[in-house]
């Protein structure tokens, strides 16, 4: 198998791998996704209101709605 800047493996006797290690640095965009999953890392407060906030179609549709409503009057 071919090596990868930022990423070790350990074997055992048998010449399996037994232990990773990998840069989280060189490869966060697949790392850190895993690590959150498994609860080692947790998201930061601006990831958790990200994921909460409500997509530009429907804030499109809220401010149409408001518009209409007040324009009734």
């Amino acid at each position: 198998m071919s090596t990868l800047a930022g990423i070790d493996t350990q074997k055992n006797n048998k010449g399996e791998i037994t232990h990773v290690t990998i840069d989280v640095k060189k490869h966060s965009v697949f790392v850190k996704p895993l690590l959150e999953k498994i609860k080692i890392v947790e998201k930061s407060k601006f990831e958790k209101d990200c994921e909460g906030a409500i997509t530009i179609e429907e804030a499109r549709k809220r401010s149409l709605a408001y518009i209409e409503k007040i324009w009734k009057k």
